[in-house]
């Protein structure tokens, strides 16, 4: 189902963050615009491969397109937090994971570039980068989750219209 495939997708978003990291500290010239396009590349055949394997998946199965849409709906009344018919299990997500990524990627990266100055200055760029970190990751997340409820308000009200004018 999609939950499997939205892992993925944060799998290879972080490996593209490791190889983003490496371009920074190690490449000579323009690697920008390359390391864009090939990350493009990547999620797109993803992408493509995902729809592929659903359409197997569904056609051999005979699972019915709606199920994906019924899916999405109680994915979205969990992110309301609102009830499901069913009661099926919470999805949840453990953030612990993701900021070890980040600390990993980001520790060398921020070495790199560290003025060479006395101890006490480095501490201060060292907390100062680690703050901006901080504050830049909590918004982040303030705004996906922002978006994450308005997308699913709307979906559920999509729902709830769409099964009012078929009854």
């Amino acid at each position: 189902m999609p939950w499997p495939d939205s892992v993925e997708r944060f799998h290879i978003s972080a490996f593209l963050l490791f190889v983003l990291a490496q371009n920074i500290l190690e490449a000579e010239g323009p690697w920008f615009e390359s390391f864009v396009s090939n990350a493009l590349v990547v999620y797109i055949c993803e992408m493509v491969i995902d729809i592929i394997k659903h359409c197997f998946i569904a056609k051999f199965n005979d699972i019915k397109p709606i199920v994906y849409s019924e899916f999405l709906e109680d994915l979205c009344k969990q992110t309301l937090n609102m009830e499901t018919e069913n009661g099926k299990k919470t999805l949840t997500f453990v953030p612990l994971a993701p900021a070890c990524v980040v600390i990993r990627v980001l520790a060398p990266v921020y070495a790199a570039h560290l003025p060479y100055s006395p101890l006490p200055w480095r501490l201060f760029w060292i907390l100062l980068l680690s703050a901006m970190t901080f504050v830049m990751l909590a918004s982040l997340k303030v705004m996906i989750g922002m978006g994450l409820k308005k997308h699913a308000k709307w979906y559920v009200n999509r729902c709830q219209k769409r099964k009012l004018h078929s009854d």
